[in-house]
């Protein structure tokens, strides 16, 4: 199962098929986020993911605080993108920086949404 650990307006840029998103709107929702759907993530393997790998780390250590099977996607999506290129992506990835926005061959010739 794939968890995007990255606030809602990032999520909204773009995203793995099928992950979850629980539109949160800072991580500091997360341990709360968790609570509340704790029933979907039991007997599951979770990946966690983020844009750079930091939260998802947090992420996934949180989740096995919590006894939940949990793994990050190291480097995340970035690494993801330089890795990998951008199967099972769809959109941008919004990024913290005078780039914004970049696309999944890590370029930055996609229009700013914001």
């Amino acid at each position: 199962m794939l968890l995007d650990t990255r606030n809602a307006f990032e999520v909204d840029y773009g995203s793995f098929s099928g992950a979850l998103d629980w539109r949160i709107e800072r991580f500091t929702q997360f341990p709360e986020a968790v609570a509340a759907h704790r029933a979907d993530l039991q007997g599951k393997t979770v990946v966690s993911y983020c844009t750079g790998g930091i939260r998802c780390e947090k992420a996934a250590l949180y989740l096995r605080d919590e006894g939940i099977d949990a793994f990050q996607l190291d480097g995340g999506i970035l690494g993801y993108f330089e890795a990998v290129g951008g199967d099972h992506w769809a959109g941008e990835c919004f990024v913290f920086d005078e780039r914004r926005v970049l696309a999944a061959d890590l370029t930055t010739d996609t229009p700013d949404k914001a």
